[in-house]
This record gives C-alpha cells, structure tokens and sequence, in this order.
C-alpha cells in the first residue's frame, strides 16, 4: 500500500482520490477550506461524457437539457446570433457544492480520508523528489503528491527550476471573473431567451441566464476588473433584462480563472499537477470540470501501471502522454483561437455580427466543444475570402491560421519516454511556441499596420485616380465651354457682319 497526499480538494483530485483509494492506496485529501465551503458557490454545466469516460455513474437530475445561447453584440442596432442547443449532446448541469459532495462521497466510499481546513503551504522536497507537503497542520509525507491546488498553488510555483514544471501564470492566460445570482421579478419585457451572452465595449463579455427562481450573472475580463466597472456592468445588464432584481441572492465573488494551455510538464519525481494546478481549462468558456474529471482517471490509471510504486517522472509519464493524447492537445489548439479574442476591435466584432461572419451552427461547436479541430484552419480561410474590405481583421486571421500550422510541428516533439534531458527541450519547444504567440501583439499590430498602409495606399490611389479623373473631366468641359464660346462668338460675329454689310441705294433721278 502507498501513501498518497493530495492537495486540494478539486474535482480532479477527487476523482483521482476514489480510483487510487479503490485501488488499496492510503489516500488522504487535504483541503484549506471548511467541508461546507469547498466548490464554487455557483451551478456550471459541462460534459456528461466525462463522467462516462471515468466510470463515474450520473446521479438522477444531473442531466439537464441543452441551452440555446444568444450572442448580443456591441451595437444593439445589429441582429443577434443564437447558437441552438446541440442535438444528442448529455449536458450535466449542477451546483459545484453539490458535485463537490458527490464526488467526496464517492471517494470515501472508497476509503479515501480527508482533513479539511488544513492550508498547504509548500512541497517538500528530499533528494531530488517531492517527498510530502508542509501544510497549517504541520508536515506530511507521501509516496506521492497529486497537486490539485488550483490556478495559484504553493506547491507548483515553488518547485525547483529542475523539475521543468512551470510556476507563473501569464498575461491574458488567465481571465478574472465575478459570479453573482440575484432575484428574478415579474416584468411584461421578458423576451423569453434564457441565456444571454453580451459583448463588452473593452475586452471580455458578460452572460444573465435567467433561472427559475435566481437570475445568474457572470462578468469577465482578460484583467483584473475594479468593482466600479463591474457595478457599471451591473447596471447595463439589468436596464436589458429588466427581470434582474436588485437584490443580490449569493455569490457576488471574484475568481482567476486559467484560460491558457496545459502546462508543458505535468509529473516530476513524486509529483502530479491536476485541474487549474495544471491549467486544464476548456479556455474558450474558461471550464475545467470535464478536462478535470478525465485527468483524474488518467493519473489513477497511470499510477496503477507503476509496479514498482516508485512514482518517479519515468513511471508518471504514462500520465502526461495518455492526457495529452485524450484532450491536451485539442486543448492547446483552443487555447490558440482564445489568444486572438483581446485584439479585436469593437469595430471587428460588429462586423463579425453584422456579416454573420461566425454561424449560429459554428458558435454551437465551439462552445460544446464538438468543433472539429483539424477543421478549423480550412474554415477560418473560408472566413478570410470574405474580409477583402477588413484587412485588418484578414490579417489576425491569418495569423491565427499560422499558428496552427506551427502547433502541428510542436506536438511531435513530446517524448515517448521520459528523460529529463528530453522533457526540458520538450518543455523548452512548447513554451518557446506559446510565448511567442501570446507576444504576438507585436506582430499583428505590425500586420495590422502593414494592412493598414496598404489599405491606405490603396484608398490613396484611388483617390488620386479619381482626382485626376475628375481633373481630366474638367478640363474636358472647360475645353467644351472654350469650343462653345468660340463657336457662339463666330456666330455672333457672322451676325454682325451682316448687318454691317452696305446697302444698296436707288439711283436718284436726274
């Protein structure tokens, strides 16, 4: 039997937790917050076949329908775009605290322990290897640390530079998100859509989906958002859903999440990162949950083929490639659409909207996660064919296409086998890849300024030939005016040249 500590009480690690406790190891959970207060204070939905995919049985109730999703742009004078709910999909919809006390459930079931309000507050490492976790409670060891921490956890960013594990979270790799449920009132000017997605004037966007009983309001930001602007947000979201009560039921927190790639390395010797530890996020919608709960059976299923129980980074590699096969590298190529979304203009998502650029049938896979990924660079050239009067936005998307095609020469380069030497030039390659696409801003704002220059040029051009047209057309009538005048005064002139000419007297008589 091996001692297994994880840290943190994510979904994950909960289900990591139940497999490994199934499976005859001691596996405690330790948790900084009280039992009552673990999840988010909040309903999300995510895949029912990432339960499947687990063996996790679905309780009654969980399965909810689908949601038709409205996109509202910037200028309400522009129609909306409503992704219909997708056919045959098996959408979980449940409160966080609920599935939390589900999943623990299970796992005690199992013979997992937990111990809760016991903050972790570094790895500790002997001879090369994480041996435990120092925590409020005082020191642990185990045979192996599965960090299910979140996006923030003390136990990745203080691992040494050796283990090739990432500590920071980057710009726009995070987004900062406010959730907050208020009462729902009777008003005549319900126009019956239950969920709303609103663009905002900066960057980020805004969602009311309208409950029962709540109304649920979600603002979002590539950066930290003050308090006034989310009251200003506040304000505008319940002068267009006047079914928005004022009085504010629970939540009304603010929260990181990761929207960004997995991390390049997820095992060392005695460790795992798991969930937002790792930052497995959908980072289109900013979910974890289903990339979460497939994760923790993939690392249950990694540690069980480890014979010998020695959890060293050779053995746990079995995790990184099986996650990686299954949803990592979907996962990064979603990442890649994201890292466009905070360079577009409001003018560019108007005429997104006002083009119908992005179909209501391509806003439903995108957001269901069921967009066919090796689809998406032949997809967004048939967008481009139609941006000849945006080059500024043809440009971003052009980009966006090339890194696809970069991604497609990274992904090879993860070893098959585990070698500290090949998991730092692979973590060197992956990251290398990724910087230079979220320092990209750089690079399209050149490729912005070159379409712009030559739009410029091109809008110049015209202009001069359309000047020296109406020149030429000048000149023409002023040469037919010359011609006119001078025909008019010959014709005068002839005129009075026979006037003038002498007349002819009768002879006088003598």
């Amino acid at each position: 039997m091996s001692t297994i500590a994880i840290a943190g009480a994510g979904v994950g690690g909960l289900v990591a937790a139940q497999k490994l406790a199934l499976a005859g190891h001691d596996v405690t959970v330790y948790e900084r917050n009280r039992e009552e207060e673990c999840g988010h204070e909040q309903k999300d939905s995510f895949d029912a076949t990432a339960m499947d995919f687990a063996g996790i049985d679905i309780p009654n109730g969980y399965i909810a329908p689908g949601n038709d999703i409205t996109f509202y742009p910037l200028d309400e004078n522009i129609e909306p775009i409503t992704a219909p709910s997708p056919e045959n999909y098996k959408n979980i919809t449940v409160d966080r605290r609920v599935l939390f006390a589900y999943l623990k459930g299970l796992a005690q079931v199992a013979g997992a322990k937990f111990s809760f309000e016991t903050a972790i507050n570094a790895p500790i490492m002997l001879g090369g290897r994480v041996a435990g976790i120092k925590t409020s409670r005082g020191d642990f060891y185990a045979d192996l640390v599965i960090d299910s921490c979140g996006i923030d956890s003390p136990l990745r960013t203080q691992l040494p530079e050796y283990t090739a594990i990432d500590h920071e979270i980057g710009f726009c790799d995070y987004i900062t998100a406010y959730r907050a449920f208020f009462e729902r009132v009777e008003c005549d000017e319900d126009t019956g859509e239950r969920y709303k997605i609103y663009l905002n004037s900066d960057t980020g966007f805004s969602w009311i989906i309208t409950e029962e009983n709540c109304v649920d309001v979600l603002i979002v930001d590539f950066e930290d958002i003050p308090f006034a602007k989310v009251a200003d947000r506040l304000h505008k979201l319940s002068l267009r859903n006047p079914q928005m009560g004022k009085e504010l039921i629970k939540g009304g927190k603010f929260t990181r999440i990761p929207v960004r790639e997995p991390l390049a390395v997820l095992v060392s010797d005695g460790y795992a990162a798991i969930g937002d530890s790792a930052f497995m996020t959908y980072a289109v919608k900013g979910s974890g949950i289903a990339y979460s709960i497939k994760a923790g059976a993939i690392l249950a299923k990694a540690v069980e083929k480890d014979e010998d129980k020695l959890f060293d980074a050779e053995n746990l590699w079995e995790y990184q490639k099986d996650f990686y096969k299954e949803v990592g590298f979907d996962a990064c190529r979603i990442a890649l659409l994201k890292n466009l979304m905070p360079y577009f203009t409001a003018d560019e998502l108007n005429e997104i909207f006002k083009r119908r650029l992005v179909t209501s049938e391509e806003l439903e896979m995108l957001l269901e996660g069921n967009i066919p990924i090796s689809k998406i660079p032949g997809m967004l050239k048939e967008k481009i064919k139609l941006l000849g009067d945006m080059p500024e936005f043809k440009a971003q998307l052009m980009t966006l296409i090339g890194w696809f095609g970069r991604f497609t020469m990274v992904e090879p380069f993860m070893p098959n086998k585990y070698s500290r030497e090949d998991a730092d030039k692979w973590r060197d390659r992956y990251n290398k890849f990724f910087d230079s696409v979220k320092n990209c801003h750089e690079n399209i704002a050149q490729a912005v300024e070159k379409a712009e220059d030559k739009k410029e040029k091109k809008e110049k051009k015209a202009a001069q030939a359309l000047e020296k047209a109406e020149e030429k057309k000048a000149k023409k009538e002023e040469k037919a005016a010359q011609a006119e005048e001078k025909k008019a005064k010959k014709e005068e002139k002839k005129k009075g040249g026979d006037d003038d000419e002498p007349r002819h007297l009768p002879a006088l008589n003598d």
